[in-house]
């Protein structure tokens, strides 16, 4: 006999599992390390900033948006697969219980987004509003909590709608009235009412939109599902080798055509071009790497220490570098790289090669933000630093990942 809920429990104990077991390499690596430097030193200067924090600062604004983005930010993960859309769309009815245990669970895992956020903007809620107390911050906290749950429950509803734009439209509408809801009332006006309503007012609009719907859309649940997974695999490959982790390829045509530029019919160019085009098309290294990029860059240009930016140029050279090493193991499940009549160790070198040119690279994009802040010293002193680190880091810990 069919029950649902047996059924989610199956499903929710396959999802632990699943986080048991590639977890543990995120948070024992050198990553996590870096991430808590990077932490640390943004709380020290974040505290700084606020005892010096000007009047005029539109601090009600930046709370309504944190605040309300933090509440209309619901991803749903109902645990489908994609055989569910055959035998499990008959049980729609009965999978009522499923999915209301699936909503449970996805609010509760999604409480530490609130929670983080609240935790890091009680500090300026203190600074400027010293008039209110503690209590006046956890009741926003509390309405967080109650917009979080409406917002979540709406946002399982509009999977009922398969029109992509309706559903981005409503999330959009949600989004700005959630912020609209803090705003009003971190500055105590009588136009929180009229948020309020006009909230009521889509939320009604929302039900009849839903009520006219015949059924769940399980195209649109599962691929939102297998978005999910693959996207959470993606970030897992930066740590360790993740064998259900299927590439997704990107043309990129102009890109391609740069990079592999006349590329000389010869074996010693065999691999370099495969790494050239695997970084322009295969899955996310060009994009992860451009993030480290634009976000060193950002915090090295805001740090007012000189030296600690020196400190955050080799840590974002250290994290792109570190989780670059994937890409060299990219064509692992390829038996086809096997036949090339190439010897392994040219393979090595060529990697070894590739990845020292992109941080090479990395370093004259981060040494330029000194030239922009006219510190023509420490633009030197980032070439040189960010070339020792290079040479070391390459051939004392990469050359040994990849040593065949």
């Amino acid at each position: 006999m069919f029950d649902a809920t047996d059924l989610f429990k199956e499903r929710l104990q396959e999802h632990i599992k699943l986080l048991n077991r590639y977890l543990r390499y995120i948070f024992n690596g050198h990553f996590m390390i870096a991430l808590l430097f990077i932490i640390i030193t943004i709380s020290i200067y974040y505290q700084q900033w606020l005892e010096q924090l000007s009047p005029n600062f539109p601090a009600a604004l930046v709370l309504a948006l944190f605040f309300g983005f933090v509440v209309s930010y619901n991803p749903i993960q109902s645990f489908l697969k994609e055989p569910d859309k055959v035998f499990l769309i008959v049980k729609e009815a009965e999978m009522q219980k499923y999915f209301k245990w699936s909503l449970v669970y996805n609010y509760v895992f999604q409480l530490y987004i609130v929670f983080i956020v609240s935790a890091a903007l009680a500090p300026m809620f203190m600074q400027v509003y010293p008039h209110k107390t503690t209590k006046d911050y956890l009741l926003i906290v509390f309405i967080a909590l109650l917009l979080k749950g409406w917002n979540l429950t709406t946002n399982w509803q509009m999977f009922k709608i398969e029109h992509t734009t309706i559903r981005l439209f409503d999330k959009i509408i949600r989004t700005l009235v959630s912020m609209a809801i803090f705003y009003t009332l971190l500055l105590e006006t009588k136009f929180v009412i009229v948020v309020i309503i006009f909230y009521f007012a889509l939320a009604i609009n929302n039900y009849f939109l839903i009520k006219r719907q015949s059924g769940l859309a399980w195209e649109i649940l599962i691929e939102n599902d297998l978005n999910r997974l693959a996207s959470f695999y993606r970030f897992v490959s930066m740590f360790a080798d993740v064998p259900h982790l299927s590439n997704r390829l990107k043309k990129r045509p102009l890109l391609s055509k740069f990079v592999n530029f006349r590329v000389p019919f010869q074996h010693r160019a065999t691999f370099p071009y495969l790494y050239r085009l695997s970084f322009i098309r295969s899955s996310d290294y060009l994009s992860m790497y451009l993030r480290l990029t634009v976000l060193g860059g950002i915090v090295i240009y805001f740090v007012p220490n000189d030296w600690l930016k020196l400190a955050f140029l080799v840590l974002f050279l250290y994290m792109t570098s570190f989780q670059m090493i994937s890409l060299f193991h990219h064509y692992r499940t390829n038996i086809w790289i096997d036949l090339y009549p190439i010897h392994q160790v040219e393979r090595s070198k060529a990697f070894l090669t590739f990845i020292s040119r992109i941080t090479l690279a990395q370093t004259i994009l981060f040494a330029l933000v000194f030239i922009a802040l006219t510190q023509y010293i420490f633009f030197l002193y980032a070439l040189i630093l960010g070339l020792v680190f290079t040479y070391l880091f390459i051939q004392l810990y990469v050359r040994r990942k990849v040593e065949l």
